[in-house]
């Protein structure tokens, strides 16, 4: 369903009855820009350096669409044994009344190539704000709820200020003429029945005169004003009320002004529910798409990356990454069955980690199970939300679209991942692209290759099997009763041409910690390596780090006290890596 600002206030009205009874949500974002000129991944970033480049990249560029698709657990309808789910898929279009919107060319073209309708985006997008800019906008438009019992600044100024006093005599005659005449009319007895007059059309400073005259001479009646055709010239309107036209009229302003705030705060509406639900959410690649949300529905992304891990935990405390949950056991292996010997070999399920692949491997295995009539998981899409429905064609990077789609695939793990036993595991946790660590947003960041690094530099013009060579000594402990020592099965993961970590496992600690005591005195082709432990390379990592944050920062006071210039920036090509990459 594509939501804009003409159907946003009932969709807002049923999104709000649906969470209480979710059971999960899954989101994606189509964004205006992913990438910065000078600013590159490398895949020795630590989680931290990388959620730096991250946040400036989610703080200077826009969402175009906010997908969301919310999941309820139903009775099985389709015979056998199944778990069902009832899906609504919504497509929002979100644009800001104000304030810059930056866009990135090559994210344009990509979003242009997939069918993105930027007239509606920028015509219908509906409005939004953050946190801060929503309690202003409370404050402003309906301060009595925002402050109760607190008088209003307006207030204590009119109490306090001096009367005005008019000194030009066209100004005078004016105001006087207007008050005579409200005189008049509220003399008269043939007009008993009306409850409105027009005082005066004039400008603001008369009409402030105006309305402290006529508060004073004339306290019973209502006094408002009513703008013209003409810019800062309104017309004076004095109301005669009973007591229940008055009540009924604070109620309809009361009304409108609520409506007015509600209309401005948007899609921040939809934002704030999902927090207050307390829901499973779910994403895939899951951390840009949480980094623009909350630099554009919550506020400016903390510089430092704890209090952003601690900012996530408050307002999602259940959050999960599809593509993380298909990088691992037990999702990674195809499904074997239950008389399956211990000890076979398992077979990998996915070919790649891209969304679309992923969902179409778990689209086979229900054919299969359906087929078969074995037990799988049977999705249908509610009422009225149809547009992604079986017979429709894929809208691959439509927000709503993919939304749906990550919801399908983690429906497929919801049982395991919720599991007393995984919950842990994986809430909190999503994929760093080519890196060496995962993003753990609920406590401490691991390394993705678990076992013992060892840094190695010289290796340009080297085979991974020249570098294994090199390596070959370094021996797991030998087994009781066996007198051959086994060679340790070593991940490369390479840095750069030149450079690359050797991965271990834990029980060939001691082995490495040997060849690294030698001094550089290592036999053979090791011998011509420049090999360091991973507690040291880090060291003198964080050293080098902090040297040139120093010196940019001199740089950069320097530069700020030269005179201005101005440089054209070239933005590389926008990589849409959650989606149209392989990551396995």
């Amino acid at each position: 369903m594509n939501v804009t600002k003409d159907n946003f206030k009932e969709v807002a009205e049923q999104i709000e009855a649906l969470l209480p009874t979710a059971a999960f949500v899954s989101f994606d974002e189509e964004m205006t820009g992913v990438s910065i000129a000078g600013q590159s991944d490398r895949i020795e970033d630590t989680p931290a350096e990388r959620y730096s480049k991250m946040r400036n990249v989610a703080s200077r560029y826009a969402i175009i669409q906010f997908g969301l698709a919310i999941f309820h657990k139903k009775q099985c309808d389709a015979g056998g044994d199944c778990e069902t789910y009832e899906a609504h898929a919504y497509n929002f279009y979100v644009f800001p009344e104000s304030g810059p919107v930056n866009m990135d060319a090559s994210g344009i073209h990509f979003n242009s190539n997939h069918g993105m309708d930027w007239n509606k985006w920028m015509r219908e997008g509906i409005p939004f704000v953050n946190q801060e800019a929503a309690k202003k906008l409370k404050e402003t438009i309906c301060p009595d709820d925002a402050n109760p019992g607190v008088q209003k600044k307006d207030e204590t100024k009119v109490a306090t200020r001096s009367p005005m006093t008019l000194t030009k005599d066209a100004d005078i005659e004016t105001t006087k003429s207007a008050i005579a005449a409200l005189r008049a009319w509220l003399a008269d007895d043939a007009k008993r029945e009306e409850t409105e007059f027009e005082v005066i059309t004039t400008n603001a400073y008369l009409r402030r005169f105006m309305h402290e005259t006529l508060a004073a001479d004339f306290p019973t009646l209502t006094v408002e004003s009513r703008p013209t055709a003409t810019r800062g010239i309104s017309t004076m309107f004095a109301l005669r009320l009973t007591e229940a036209q008055q009540s009924e009229r604070a109620a309809k302003i009361r009304q409108e002004k609520e409506a007015e705030f509600e209309r401005k705060l948007g899609f921040t509406k939809i934002f704030n529910a999902l927090a207050k639900a307390r829901k499973p959410v779910v994403g895939h690649a899951v951390m840009y798409d949480l980094l623009f949300a909350l630099s554009h529905f919550q506020g400016l992304l903390p510089e430092s990356y704890s209090k952003f891990k601690e900012l996530v935990q408050d307002l999602f405390p259940l959050l999960f990454d599809t593509q993380l949950l298909v990088k691992s056991e037990p999702f990674k292996y195809k499904p074997q069955p239950k008389d399956a010997d211990p000890g076979s070999n398992k077979i990998h399920r996915f070919g790649s980690m891209a969304l679309g692949q992923v969902f179409k491997v778990f689209e086979d295995e229900a054919v299969a199970a359906r087929a078969a009539g074995k037990g799988r998981i049977e999705i249908k899409l509610a009422e009225g939300h149809d547009r992604y429905g079986p017979d429709k064609a894929a809208a691959f990077h439509e927000a709503g679209y993919d939304a749906y789609i990550t919801g399908c695939v983690f429906a497929n793990m919801a049982k395991e991942t919720l599991g007393s036993e995984n919950v842990s595991k994986f809430n909190g946790r999503s994929t760093m692209f080519r890196a060496l660590f995962h993003f753990n947003l609920s406590g401490d960041d691991e390394l993705i290759s678990k076992g013992v690094y060892v840094h190695a530099r010289g290796l340009k013009g080297w085979s991974a099997d020249a570098f294994k060579n090199a390596l070959a000594e370094i021996k797991a402990p030998r087994k009781e009763n066996d007198d051959t020592a086994e060679a340790g099965e070593m991940e490369i993961r390479w840095l750069d041409d030149d450079s690359a970590f050797a991965v271990f496992p834990e029980t060939c600690r001691e082995a490495v910690a040997k060849m690294l005591g030698r001094d550089g005195s290592s036999p053979g082709d090791a011998g011509k390596l420049q090999l360091t432990s991973w507690d040291d390379w880090l060291s003198a990592r964080s050293a080098a780090t902090a040297t040139a944050s120093s010196m940019d920062e001199t740089s950069r006071k320097r530069s700020s006290a030269a005179p201005a210039t101005t440089t054209d920036v070239t933005e590389p090509p926008c990589k849409r890596q959650r989606l149209s990459e392989s990551q396995a």
